[in-house]
């Protein structure tokens, strides 16, 4: 979706992640931590649960790898029942120089409930966050505007 909307201006990559089906943090990390190794600009978006371990990836990476800005729709927010994805409680201090962060979701989302955002949004001052009407959870429309607008403001 966002290929039609930012090519030829970017280049944009969906990879796959390991065992989709079957996700481990450590193999989804590893997988992030080469997808962007070469330090070169790169613009982060994660969508659901890929949003989930982004986010944690970032949380805990040393030293932090560089991009220009991180923009994750429809993140659930893990709590003490699932661990290995959860935050740590200070994941907010960890991430306060994190900036552009966008946070979108639409409100209507019947998989990850519109309160995960607002937990983000809390612990996350500095997040824009795009609350939205009409999308559900997997965003499936031709475009995605208000994403795409959001990576191309980088530029200005």
């Amino acid at each position: 979706m966002l290929g039609k909307d930012l090519r030829p201006d970017y280049i944009v990559r969906a990879p796959r992640m390991p065992q989709p089906t079957n996700p481990q943090y450590q193999a989804w990390a590893r997988r992030i931590a080469e997808l962007i190794a070469d330090g070169t600009s790169r613009v982060l978006v994660g969508h659901s649960f890929g949003a989930s371990v982004l986010l944690k990836y970032l949380v805990d990476a040393a030293p932090r790898p560089s991009f220009t800005g991180l923009f994750l729709i429809a993140t659930p927010f893990w709590g003490p029942d699932f661990p290995e994805f959860a935050l740590p409680p200070d994941f907010a201090t960890r991430l306060r120089d994190v900036y552009p962060l966008y946070l979108y979701h639409s409100r209507d989302d019947a998989e990850v409930p519109f309160e995960h955002m607002e937990h983000y949004r809390r612990a996350l001052p500095q997040a824009i966050v795009r609350a939205l009407d009409g999308r559900g959870h997997e965003f499936n429309q031709p475009h995605f505007p208000e994403l795409a607008a959001d990576i191309r403001r980088l530029e200005a």
